[in-house]
């Protein structure tokens, strides 16, 4: 987000200043067009970092969790499906091996044919062996808070709202 932010903001600034040489690059209309659409950009990055939208939402019925985005349909794990939730250790995908290790929230499912995560679901982080397992993870890096806080706090949401099993 920080990264779009600054490009539109960027943006923005080389088409003012397209949009204010005589004889530029570029067309005087189709500057302040661009001028107009990087900026809308830049608020739009602006407005996300700071409202910091949720990537996980618990609720009486379970967890719903937007991988692509608050704007795109969420996936839904009702509190029957969520096996555990755990602290575990997680480090960043594209990271070697030995990379930073960091405690991480663990969400584990029961999957089968009828419930799967979904085939494209992004992965930014992976528990590191040895660790608690889990399906999903999120770090520090991911969510706002203490990991252990957000587990303690999931775990009593599961507890109060799954069936007990039989």
């Amino acid at each position: 987000m920080r990264a779009g932010l600054a490009a539109a903001v960027a943006l923005t600034a080389i088409f003012g200043w397209f949009a204010g040489q005589a004889h530029g690059p570029l067309p005087r209309p189709l500057a302040w067009i661009a001028i107009g659409l990087s900026a809308l950009v830049a608020i739009g990055s602006a407005v996300r970092l700071v409202v910091q939208l949720p990537i996980i939402e618990a609720s009486e019925l379970g967890i719903a969790i937007w991988f692509h985005g608050p704007y795109r349909r969420p996936f839904f794990a009702p509190w029957s499906r969520v096996r555990a939730i755990v602290l575990t250790r997680a480090r960043a995908a594209d990271d070697a091996p030995g990379s930073v290790m960091r405690d991480a929230l663990g969400i584990e499912l029961t999957q089968d044919d009828r419930f799967q995560l979904p085939q494209h679901c992004p992965k930014d982080e992976v528990p590191v062996e040895g660790a608690l397992r889990a399906d999903l993870v999120w770090s520090s890096r991911s969510v706002s808070g203490s990991p252990r806080r957000w587990v303690e706090l999931l775990q009593r949401m599961k507890s109060a709202y799954a069936e007990p099993a039989e």
